[in-house]
């Protein structure tokens, strides 16, 4: 008899401490309750295994941050990190705390000893509930500490702000989501049976991985979709969402040189230059009068001289060249050019100089991205960018400007006037690209022209202009073509477009798991500094690199007026994700207010 009764005690030894603890009090205070519950939790391993999993994840989250350089590979990482701590770590967390204050408290009978005490059940449910949340705030805001500082320590310091913008939003977003969750479970938990419930919470843990998946089949069909124009221009759909989210990122700031980035293409939008006709005389000009108003560009023509050149070719088919010329002549060479760019050191003087700060921002994103480039290439960009050297030779023509001269030559020569001979810009290409590339053209070619070219020919800053211009002329030229033409809908691909689209655009209204997703990804971004061009591309930039499978981003849908042109704002035709929590809060509300009822209502 005395074993059973020990037995019994000792099987008991929650609801002893209940009588111990509890019983004392005439009305349990609510702090005290918080503090019974939580107690009470300590007892579960997996809480202790979920609670170490979080710092444990959160140390080597922190620490990889520190070492991975790249921005855009941080965002890449911190999201998988976040989908795995909300749809997996804490998932699991709420449901096994749901589970052990709803369902087996009330298997032992701790909450009937509890609310036999003097404690209405809305009372004992609102501590429950709120202590849920509370731990999960408390998990949340730990993680949140130790990346920060793993990441501050193992940078010595050196934070970069984007990385407490990223992680804040995430605190944000999974103090909202898990709140969701745990509104929704603890109504489950009192509608459905605890084997029911578990059924229900995993099918919820797949659909979390799978939410956004339909958006990515549509988007990966619609890579061979065609879309044309009433002016008869075929471009691919994939061209027109660049365009325009390009247009939106350029003038939002959100690029890497963001005030170079405006300049040059507002600049191009302003003189309506598309591709076909960007090498043609009139947009060179303009052009050349975009740079020069930074500054860029010398105000007196420079003159470039070289001596004893020797010939290894020249041309066969200009007649004005003497005939009488051959290969090992020396030459002695003039060259006079308009519009050259300032040299680098230059331009640091004028960058000092230069008092307008919207101007002078513009020119100190100009000098990094040039080191950028020098540094990507080598410091050979002239080799690298040959081809970019044309349009901004300026050749002032002429016997007295721009010459080539014999040394020693003939009487013949002396007396038949060929000593010396006017350059024209086709000869000064010659020279200039089978000095950089080998190439041989039927032109002037010297066998040691290689400090004439590459040092006085090699106007660093025009290459680095060229480039960026290259970069954007292609989307600044589709988007005044997009933007200024009717689409087609009769023509291409454009109703297989709409058809799939609008079938998106009404599941959108229901997956609110991705729904959700969209919060975090809309107020997070990108991390702008890693939105840029490739620069083995010509005019390539990757807008959607930083992007998550398995997250929900705002997707727009291109959205024609009543005269079938694109709308210039397109780009916010999207499901807003305010939709999303309104729905989302109407529902937790919802789930609140019939588990508290049902809570009230049972039966112990």
């Amino acid at each position: 008899m005395v074993e059973e009764n020990y037995e019994k005690k000792k099987t008991k030894p929650l609801q002893n401490f209940i009588k111990e603890k509890l019983i004392k009090y005439r009305r349990i205070p609510f702090v005290k309750l918080m503090k019974f519950s939580f107690k009470s939790l300590l007892k579960e391993k997996l809480f202790y295994i979920l609670n170490l999993a979080t710092i444990i994840i959160s140390i080597l989250v922190g620490i990889i941050l520190a070492f991975v350089k790249s921005g855009s590979s941080q965002v890449v990482i911190f999201n998988f990190y976040i989908l795995f701590f909300v749809c997996c770590l804490m998932f699991v967390f709420i449901l096994r705390m749901i589970q052990f204050f709803f369902s087996k408290n009330f298997e032992d009978k701790t909450t009937y000893i509890v609310l036999t005490n003097q404690v209405s059940r809305t009372k004992f449910f609102i501590a429950q509930y709120l202590l849920i949340i509370l731990i999960c705030a408390v998990n949340i805001l730990m993680s949140f500490i130790i990346i920060n500082i793993f990441y501050a320590s193992f940078t010595l310091f050196h934070y970069d702000i984007f990385i407490l913008r990223m992680t804040s939003m995430y605190v944000i977003y999974c103090l909202l989501a898990t709140f969701f969750l745990i509104n929704f479970i603890t109504f489950l938990i009192f509608i459905f049976t605890l084997q029911t419930t578990t059924i229900i919470c995993t099918l919820l843990l797949a659909l979390s991985f799978i939410a956004n998946i339909p958006m990515s089949f549509i988007k990966a069909n619609e890579k061979s979709y065609y879309v044309q124009f009433t002016s008869g221009d075929i471009f691919q759909l994939n061209d027109i969402y660049d365009a325009y989210s390009l247009y939106d990122h350029v003038n939002e700031g959100n690029i890497k040189y963001p005030h170079l980035s405006k300049y040059v293409y507002n600049y191009f939008l302003s003189k309506e230059m598309v591709t076909d006709q960007f090498h043609n005389t009139k947009n060179i000009n303009y052009r050349t009068q975009m740079w020069k108003d930074l500054g860029l560009i010398n105000a007196n023509p420079v003159v470039i001289t070289e001596t004893n050149l020797d010939l290894f070719s020249k041309p066969l088919r200009d007649a004005s060249v003497p005939d009488t010329w051959k290969i090992n002549d020396k030459f002695n060479i003039q060259i006079t050019l308009k519009d050259t760019f300032i040299t680098n050191e230059q331009l640091d003087e004028l960058i000092i100089k230069t008092v307008d700060q919207n101007a002078k921002k513009t020119l100190i994103e100009f000098r990094s991205f040039t080191n950028e480039i020098n540094k990507y290439f080598s410091n050979d960009l002239q080799f690298e960018k040959y081809d970019l050297f044309y349009d901004f030779l300026f050749l002032d023509s002429g016997i007295q400007t721009s010459y080539l001269e014999k040394l020693d030559p003939t009487k013949e020569e002396i007396k038949e006037n060929k000593v010396t001979y006017a350059l024209k810009k086709q000869d000064i290409v010659s020279f200039y690209e089978y000095s950089v590339a080998g190439i041989r053209n039927d032109g002037f070619r010297f066998t040691n022209a290689n400090n004439l070219v590459k040092k006085q020919l090699n106007f660093n800053l025009m290459y680095s202009a060229r480039v960026i211009e290259e970069y954007f002329i292609k989307y600044s030229s589709n988007y005044i073509i997009m933007s200024s033409n009717a689409v087609s809908k009769t023509s291409g691909d454009w109703n297989s477009y709409t058809k799939g689209r609008s079938m998106m655009r009404g599941l959108s209204y229901f997956n609110l798991y991705s729904g959700l997703w969209m919060v975090y990804t809309k107020n997070l971004g990108f991390y702008n500094n890693d939105i840029w061009f490739s620069p083995n591309s010509f005019s390539k930039i990757y807008l959607e690199d930083q992007k998550n499978l398995f997250l929900g981003y705002p997707e727009y849908d291109i959205k024609l007026t009543s005269t079938n042109m694109i709308e210039k704002n397109t780009t916010s035709n999207y499901v807003k994700p305010w939709y999303y929590l309104v729905i989302l809060f109407g529902i937790s509300t919802l789930s609140f207010s019939i588990a508290l009822y049902k809570f009230r209502k049972f039966d112990f």
